[in-house]
């Protein structure tokens, strides 16, 4: 990690180890990465966001540096007090946050307990309804298997793969999906059976949330990978009808659309901000420096 650009933090947060990588100076985001992956699924945002803002990349529990995660972690809105009492931590009265899969689920629950606290809302390839019952079988009875096991088996990596990119990324981007699977084997045993196979129960188990979308009054952006096998545009279509929010949807793009699709990403994450007035005017000013940290 380049120590000039990125800052990590190891917090203790309601009886876990929370990992944070932080980047630049200015008006917070707070970005959640989405299940599976660390904080480096947010790298090509960080490098342009952090231009002006600060950036704060928590990673979850059981992820990248994080410690295992509380016992008191139940659902997507567990989570969401958790990252609240990180901010505390930090000092940071107010703040955007932006989200994919899990991350903008418990982006919500946030907006809608303290939205005092939340300046702007990104909720990106998530859906806060209940898990469709034929998904929910599948992914219990993978979690079941990976814990019995204490490790990503290459059967179930085979199943897992596809649903986190659109179906031609082997011809477009074939380093994604190498990346994932290195993701998914690099989790120890004690992660997966203490946090990641857990936190999968609180992901695919939670309850029915889109009541909450209807108490939410930040500013809003919903964004949509048109290919997102595991998170069809039509969930966010139903999500920024209840807000009344925009929706982008991004063609040519699955469930990982930070890293899939940086590009549009960005230029949608920018032009929120700047009507926000959240930072400096977009402008094409990047971060160097090696991804690790």
């Amino acid at each position: 990690m380049n120590q000039d650009r990125y800052l990590r933090h190891q917090l203790e947060i309601q009886d876990g180890l929370l990992s944070v990588v932080e980047a630049g100076q200015g008006p917070a985001i707070l970005l959640g990465h989405g299940y599976l992956w660390d904080w480096r699924m947010w790298r090509p945002q960080a490098s342009v966001l952090s231009a002006g803002r600060r950036i704060l990349m928590p990673e979850l529990w059981g992820h990248g540096r994080s410690g295992v995660m509380p016992a008191d972690t139940r659902t997507p809105a567990d989570l969401a007090r958790q990252m609240l009492s990180l901010l505390d931590r930090l000092g940071i009265d107010r703040c955007v946050v932006i989200g994919s899969s899990v991350g903008a689920m418990w982006g919500a629950h946030l907006a809608a307990s303290a939205p005092e606290r939340v300046a702007g809302l990104v909720l990106m390839n998530s859906y806060l309804g209940e898990e469709p019952a034929q998904k929910r079988m599948a992914y219990a009875a993978m979690l079941d298997r990976v814990g019995a096991a204490g490790r990503v088996e290459d059967e179930i990596a085979d199943a897992i793969t596809p649903l986190f990119f659109s179906a031609d990324i082997q011809t477009r981007a074939p380093s994604l999906p190498l990346a994932l699977r290195r993701q998914l084997s690099g989790f120890s045993a004690e992660a997966l059976r203490h946090s990641v196979v857990p936190l999968g129960r609180v992901i695919f188990d939670r309850p029915d949330a889109l009541a909450v979308l209807t108490v939410i009054k930040t500013p809003t952006l919903v964004i949509a990978g048109g290919d997102d096998r595991a998170r069809p545009p039509e969930e966010s279509r139903l999500m920024a009808d209840i807000l009344q929010a925009e929706q982008v949807v991004i063609k040519r793009c699955g469930h990982t659309a930070t890293l899939e699709q940086p590009e549009a990403v960005n230029a949608a994450l920018l032009a929120f901000l700047d009507r926000l007035e959240w930072g400096p005017p977009a402008r094409s000013t990047a971060l160097t420096g090696p991804a690790d940290c």
